[in-house]
């Protein structure tokens, strides 16, 4: 029983890190030429918040950071940080999991809104600290308002597609 679980971990740990990979070859693709003027969400940031709150165990501290700094490597993002701010939201969703198993779907949702906002204005911040060439801020908001918009849809579709629920009492107790 407890060998199952840990084969069903580990298979869930892929299956994340293989939607992470192909986010990012989504966003490697060259669909548009000219830029634009609007931004759509970070499925990345919303999947990883999503997924840390409902099973923290197929979301470990690892895998989050080598995705997000592949994920800053290969788009050219200033390498570490988004990838640091990340780690510490999925840790904050991660123990705050308990507590949010018993409330509705509404504080999960308020809660990873709040951690999406505050990721929008730490990385602002670092990236003001450390002069480094930052997208507008009309922008970066409309990402966030995409971002916490969408983040109902990832849960459901992670729900239904890979049954991706709420970790249990029980769950809790299982092995890491």
């Amino acid at each position: 029983m407890a060998d199952e679980a840990l084969s069903n971990k580990w298979l869930m740990r892929f299956v994340f890190a293989l939607l992470c990979l192909i986010l990012i070859f989504v966003q490697l693709l060259p669909l548009e030429t000219t830029p634009r003027r609007w931004v759509g969400p970070e499925f990345m940031v919303v999947l990883a918040l999503a997924w840390a709150v409902r099973q923290p165990g197929y979301t470990p501290s690892l895998l989050i950071a080598g995705m997000f700094l592949l994920a800053d490597f290969l788009l050219l993002r200033p390498p570490g940080l988004a990838t640091a701010i990340m780690v510490v939201a999925c840790e904050v969703q991660r123990n705050r999991s308990s507590r949010l198993r018993d409330a509705t779907f509404a504080t999960e949702w308020l809660t990873a809104a709040v951690l999406m906002v505050f990721i929008t204005l730490g990385y602002r911040l670092l990236g003001t600290i450390f002069l480094l060439p930052l997208p507008s801020l009309g922008l970066m908001l409309m990402q966030t308002i995409m971002n916490i918009a969408i983040y109902p849809g990832v849960v459901f579709l992670s729900h239904i597609l890979f049954g991706v629920r709420r970790a249990t009492a029980h769950d809790a107790m299982g092995t890491s």
